[in-house]
């Protein structure tokens, strides 16, 4: 009706700009990257590229991924699921995430499918997809502190790090105020739903061998991405640290969740290593 489409004019309009503001950032950062390129050199490049690095770099990156879904696992404390069916929900999601020019659709659609799926209840799902994150934000903050007191040169890297400490912070800061406001607001303590996910949470705090394992299979994960970045790197002749590409990784890809882009990030990543490189 007339009345339907008003109400969703609000919600396609601001689709409609976010999708338009990307294409035009992706267009622009594109030509950056692209301007001068001696396309000559970029073919050779590639060449002479080893395989067996390349395949290494795979691997190493498979395992990255393999680690990750682990430590969604060991946060499901009293209810059970396969690792390779989590496996693959958690993939699914960022897949799709991926592919749409909206990144916000990983964590809902990994918690329909880990519940109507997987067997899990709602509350634990939402729980320990929020404690992911938590710990992303944590193991984020850590390693860039550790990099920056061991490397004083890394502090050059500004997009990596801005985007990084903004995001880090934004991030505590709403699960603080969720936390410590969640028992103030009026009526939630009549949601069963919002009980059982607090309860959820608490059961997690009262776990902290499995945080402390989450936490580590986190550090780890991006660790790994790290050095895949960093066997590429030293395949082509970039001489690097592997601890400056952790940063410039986990920079750059919350540089692309932060801003307008194309799908998977496309042009946006890239320019943004091409940037500090």
């Amino acid at each position: 009706t007339g009345r339907e489409m008003v109400s969703n004019l609000p919600h396609k309009v601001r689709i409609t700009a976010q999708v338009s503001v990307g294409l035009v950032l992706t267009g622009l950062l594109g030509w950056l990257v692209l301007h001068g390129l001696d396309w000559g050199e970029l073919a050779t490049e590639m060449a002479r590229f080893p395989a067996s690095l390349f395949f290494l770099a795979l691997a190493v990156f498979l395992v990255a991924i393999v680690l990750r879904a682990w430590r969604w696992y060991i946060l499901i404390v009293h209810e059970k699921i396969g690792f390779i069916r989590l496996f693959l929900i958690q993939n699914a999601g960022i897949g799709l995430n991926n592919l749409s020019p909206i990144r916000v659709v990983s964590e809902p659609l990994q918690l329909a499918l880990v519940t109507r799926r997987g067997g899990l209840s709602a509350a634990t799902g939402l729980a320990t997809l929020a404690m992911e994150h938590m710990l992303d934000v944590f193991a984020t903050a850590a390693l860039l502190g550790l990099s920056v007191l061991l490397m004083p040169e890394l502090q050059q890297y500004s997009i990596q790090m801005a985007s990084a400490v903004v995001f880090a912070v934004a991030s505590l800061m709403i699960f603080f105020v969720i936390a410590c406001g969640m028992d103030t607001i009026p009526g939630t303590r009549r949601i069963p739903f919002l009980n059982k996910a607090v309860s959820a949470a608490r059961t997690l705090a009262g776990s902290p061998g499995r945080l402390l394992l989450s936490f580590l299979a986190t550090l780890g994960h991006w660790l790994l991405l790290g050095l895949s970045g960093w066997i590429i790197a030293h395949g082509i002749g970039i001489d690097v640290d592997v601890a400056v590409v952790v940063v410039l990784f986990m920079g750059s890809i919350f540089f692309v969740a932060a801003v307008p882009s194309l799908p998977g990030g496309a042009v946006t990543f890239e320019a943004a290593v091409v940037y500090t490189l």
